[in-house]
């Protein structure tokens, strides 16, 4: 019951801080710039697929930023204001606490996901004639949950740190290491590992696939959890950390991983 006290207590403390109004706008606003950008370019045959996976390339840079935000101050902001010293002289012990503010935080991304893909849903019955509710509500739940990864990343930070200062420091490193600088290291890595071997009479590169396990360091990006490498890339046979069930083990992993950490400092650390 305590940590859905807290959990309750820190999304109302986000709606009066006016921080899930803020939110919500900007995402709102921003999705609804994404979905007319892809629309618009959209070819001869467009699909659901096609102007999806647009949208969810740009919007996976951004929700990570999102999770970000909302969760660095999670803790920390509260040892810096005093006010977690007298949180816990209540009945709520510290794993209370920190489930409680992962659930909140948690709870704002999901309202802010809902509004924003209920406004795109609504757009794409309106301007294009290719809906598909089980595709929308995968696509949807996808990106939820690249955001729900990044609160829990940005609360390990939050709570093994002992200022906003460093906190925000090391989430936004790792965001930008995900969202921008993994590719870019695994292209080096893979080229390092498997050299591209150029026919000098054709000029193109050899097709024979890489080491399956370079396609694995690729998903263990949480917004590449999900990624299936196309069946010319890999050789037979496929590896289970290929296959697609696995995708929800690095989910899962992103999630406890950080948090169970975070816990193991938070459960020792002095408040002061």
């Amino acid at each position: 019951m305590s940590t859905l006290v807290i959990a309750k207590k820190d999304f109302k403390d986000a709606i009066r801080a006016r921080t899930l109004q803020l939110l919500v706008a900007f995402f709102v606003g921003f999705t609804t710039l994404v979905f007319h950008y892809h629309r618009s370019r959209l070819g001869e045959e467009p699909t659901f697929t096609t102007l999806f996976d647009g949208i969810i390339g740009m919007l996976g840079v951004v929700v990570p930023v999102l999770g970000m935000m909302v969760g660095y101050k999670a803790i920390v902001g509260e040892r810096e204001s005093g006010s977690l010293k007298l949180l816990l002289a209540l009945p709520h012990s510290r794993r209370d606490v920190m489930l409680g503010k992962f659930l909140g935080r948690s709870a704002i991304v999901v309202v802010t996901m809902a509004v924003g893909f209920v406004l795109i849903g609504i757009q794409t019955i309106l301007f294009t004639d290719l809906f598909s509710l089980t595709k929308f509500l995968f696509a949807a739940g996808e990106i939820t949950l690249f955001g729900i990864m990044f609160v829990a990343i940005a609360m390990a930070f939050s709570t093994a740190m002992r200022s906003s200062m460093t906190a925000s420091i090391g989430a936004l490193g790792l965001t930008i290491l995900f969202s921008f600088l993994w590719d870019f290291l695994y292209g080096l890595f893979a080229q390092f590992v498997d050299p591209i071997q150029i026919d000098p009479e054709t000029g193109w590169g050899s097709p024979d696939p890489g080491p399956n396990w370079l396609f694995l360091l690729k998903r263990l990006n949480p917004r590449q959890a999900f990624y299936e490498p196309s069946p010319y890339e890999i050789s037979e046979p496929i590896p289970f950390y290929l296959d697609p069930w696995f995708g929800w083990v690095i989910v899962v992993a992103w999630l406890v991983v950080p948090l169970g950490l975070a816990y193991l400092r938070f459960r020792n650390s002095d408040l002061t």
